[in-house]
């Protein structure tokens, strides 16, 4: 029979509650001494136990945690302590899901557990679980209906299950309340805007504007307090009351886009809609008269005229620009060249500012002669506005001459640096770029794009060191520093050296230290659902939640699962093909672990007791083995699986998806992922080649029952009909790609390398970027093709690309 605390002798029962508030005080060791002392007169006392494998598991023994855990509660499986202990654990670990089953069972024995009902509410809200989190929450306020954290927390539960309601009634019997402590003027203000906030997600606009007046005295937040009473009366169809509003913010901020949109909303006119434009560039000429200094206002009629009204707005722009010496006026005006007419008439303008100086050093409408540096922009302009064009010689002269004009302004370097890039000298692009940081090497920007540089010539060691400039030079361990810094820049594109290096363990490690940054930004909210009811930041915090559920959407997420994934599918083919990697071992003095010198001088003086002793993360696996060495499939499973829950919109995603399952035969998903890439695009260039490997995947697979084939083929029959595999390659250089891949993966290498010698073609034009012409070096290298006709490639390739040092 099992025992319980309250039955253990009462020596006992004192050291099992000095034991947990040792856990609570994170002194784990003395916390495992005392439970053992208790286990050495009651070895089978099922909470001791299962304490004591609490202490493990945070002792980084995990493994034997878990074993006694489960022990303790096979001894007493009704404890709650043992399913609380557990359920610690659990969410310690991120198993959020297991976490939540252990509360519930800890609640089954003790459902008037504050301390539990409170950890479980916040794990059902981790967990998306809101009405269940409302039933908790329910139940916390009716124990203790004073605790102003359990009403609000119920109140938010109710807003996230959609309930605006219910949470305005929480809300105002709170309100009503004693509560204890009272709550400071900004907390009072805080949760008298979100209450209004609630109001308006209810509906009742004209609600929210009576009680958005009677909380004016309390409020702090004035500029959130003025937007909400705009945007009220704009709800309410008061439009005249509702410019009168925005007009009040513009005099605040008039660089705003909401307040500027929701002006125009009040004059009746939309700025999408191409009836409206006369009518829009009417009323911002009536704001830049009231904002002349307004950059934003300056730039939107740009966005909605045309013919002689944009070339009036574009010189008057240009030329405050020009004049100003602004640098990003170039980044500014990108997004109009999506529109070929306007991308031309600013290069043109351009250029006519520029010939006007060279020839009379003034514009054509001026008296006055203008300052040097004019030229010195136009030229800056121009270069770029080339470059975008892909005119890389003509860009290299004019950026040359704004050097030549200023040889220590440091913006004209940047811009050759990135022309160099993008005409595939990326060597030169990286020198470049170290001239000019070497102008001001206290410019973090500067470092960051030179070590970007720097990472696309492979050289990683010189990028991690200059990286370390970034480290405080008290930081104990170096190297660590730069993984907790979470620049997902860096992790990706150290990532991608090494696999271009052919590293795939320390290109996999790279990856996954960027996937797990979002994996911690998803897992800190945890800590937000206690701390923010707390301190009453309730309108951010439901911003954090909205923003949680769209984190992995981040392209730099995707880029690092989708790269980790395309690792893992080449690891599975090499051992299927028995040609298995091994991962490259690490120069023990290459790299500086921590601040006391390089690694073996590191271990020397940890050796003498000087230094960090703890060992880091980053030097558990420094080669990335334990990804080689994994099941690879099961791997890129998981990363395909997770992509196709969070960025099912993208078609890279489901062409992974066609990857992975292909492998491991699931013919049916693979199928699945075909026509999720044709619902989303139709004439995506991977979707010939996807069928016919498929259809040949059927053909030659005996191991998969026939009766199973047979509505497979006919659903391929329907929706594609007969396929070849090089369509649209005659036209396509992006077709050609994906043909070829898939002729690799098919074993066809000389028809791969057939296709891929074509890529530099002037028949390939329109869609032949520096990209995918070094995409299909790399696929022709893996084609197996002689140095001759990869050298014939290079070749052809050069007269596409002539400043290119890539090929």
């Amino acid at each position: 029979m099992s025992m319980t605390v309250t039955e253990l002798p009462h020596k006992e029962q004192a050291l099992f509650r000095s034991a947990l508030k040792l856990y609570e005080a994170s002194q784990y060791k003395k916390g495992l001494k005392v439970s053992e002392q208790i286990l050495k007169k009651f070895p089978d006392h099922g909470e001791t136990l299962s304490v004591k494998g609490m202490f493990l598991a945070h002792l980084e023994r995990k493994e034997e945690g878990y074993e006694l855990m489960e022990r303790g509660l096979k001894i007493n499986p009704q404890s709650s302590i043992s399913w609380h202990v557990y359920g610690l654990v659990c969410r310690s670990d991120k198993k959020y899901v297991q976490a939540i089953k252990c509360y519930e069972e800890a609640l089954k024995a003790d459902s008037e557990n504050m301390h539990i009902l409170r950890e479980v509410a916040s794990l059902y809200v981790q967990m998306r679980q809101y009405s269940k989190a409302v039933e908790c929450r329910e139940k916390l306020t009716a124990m203790n209906p004073f605790f102003p954290s359990f009403w609000l927390g119920l109140a938010t539960a109710h807003h996230m299950n959609g309930r605006y309601d219910l949470a305005i009634k929480v809300i105002s019997a709170h309100e009503l309340g004693n509560n204890q402590p009272p709550l400071d003027k900004y907390m009072i203000s805080e949760l008298s805007l979100y209450k209004n906030w609630l109001i308006e997600l209810n509906g009742d606009y004209q609600q929210a504007l009576e009680h958005l007046k009677e909380i004016r005295p309390q409020i702090v937040d004035i500029t959130g307090w003025k937007e909400k009473k705009a945007r009220l009366l704009l709800k309410a169809d008061r439009k005249e009351a509702a410019a009168t509003a925005f007009q009040d913010l513009l005099e605040r901020n008039s660089e705003n886009d909401d307040y500027i949109t929701g002006y125009m909303e009040c004059n009746g006119l939309d700025m999408k809609c191409d009836e409206d434009q006369d009518a829009v560039l009417e009323v911002i000429g009536t704001l830049q008269q009231q904002f002349p200094s307004s950059n934003r206002l300056r730039f939107l009629p740009l966005m909605y005229s045309t013919g002689d009204n944009f070339a009036v707005a574009a010189e008057s722009l240009a030329k405050y620009a020009l004049r100003k010496g602004i640098p990003s006026l170039f980044s500014s005006v990108r997004v109009l060249y999506a529109d070929k007419t306007k991308g031309a008439a600013l290069g043109t303008l351009i250029e006519s500012c520029a010939t006007q100086i060279r020839d009379t050093k003034r514009f054509s409408d001026s008296t006055d002669d203008e300052p040097a540096a004019v030229l010195l922009w136009c030229n800056y302009y121009l270069a770029q506005h080339y470059d975008y064009y892909g005119d890389h010689e003509r860009a290299l002269t004019l950026i040359e001459e704004a050097i030549r004009s200023s040889p220590k302004t440091i913006e004209p370097y940047m811009i050759k640096a990135r022309i160099l890039k993008h005409a595939g000298d990326f060597r030169g692009a990286r020198d470049t770029m170290d001239y000019a940081r070497q102008q001001d090497v206290g410019d973090r920007y500067l470092t960051t794009k030179f070590i970007k540089y720097m990472l696309r010539v492979d050289e990683v060691d010189e990028a991690e060191k200059t990286y370390l400039l970034f480290v405080n030079e008290d930081a104990p361990h170096k190297i660590q520093e730069i993984v907790n810094m979470q620049a997902t820049w860096y992790m990706n594109e150290r990532g991608h050296a090494y696999r271009r290096m052919g590293d795939i363990g320390r290109a996999l490690k790279h990856y996954h230290q960027a996937i797990s940054v979002f994996d911690t930004y998803q897992d800190d909210q945890y800590d937000f659902h206690q701390y923010s009811v707390r301190k009453v930041t309730l309108r951010s915090y439901i911003d954090i939640l909205e923003w949680e559920a769209t984190v992995y959407e981040n392209p730099a997420y995707q880029t690092a699962a989708r790269a980790a994934a395309e690792c893992y599918l080449e690891l599975a083919d090499r051992k299927a093909s028995c040609n298995t990697f091994v991962p490259i071992e690490i120069e023990k003095d290459d790299k500086p672990l921590t601040r006391n010198g390089s690694a073996q001088q590191g271990q020397q003086n940890l050796a003498a007791g000087v230094g960090e002793t703890k060992v880091y993360d980053v030097e558990k696996d420094p080669n990335g083995t334990k990804f080689v060495e994994s099941d690879n499939l099961a791997e890129a499973l998981k990363l395909a699986e997770h992509l196709e829950s969070v960025a099912a919109s993208n078609p890279d995603t489901h062409v992974l998806a066609f990857e992975v399952h292909l492998r491991m035969q699931k013919y049916f998903l693979v199928l699945k992922a075909i026509n999720a890439l044709k619902a989303i695009d139709a004439t995506h260039p991977a979707l010939p080649s996807m069928v016919v490997r498929l259809s040949q995947a059927l053909d030659t697979d005996e191991s998969f029952a026939a009766a199973l084939k047979v509505p497979l083929r006919a659903q391929l029959a329907k929706s594609f009909g007969a396929v070849d595999i090089t369509t649209g390659t005659a036209e396509s250089i992006d077709s050609v790609l994906a043909a070829a891949k898939s002729m690799l993966a098919m074993g066809n290498g000389d028809q791969a390398a057939a296709l891929l010698v074509q890529t530099p073609e002037a028949k390939y034009a329109e869609g032949r970027t520096l990209l995918k012409l070094l995409e299909a070096k790399r696929l022709l290298a893996k084609s197996g093709a002689d140095e001759s006709t990869q050298a014939a490639f290079g070749a052809t390739a050069k007269t596409v690309f002539p400043l290119a040092t890539c090929f």
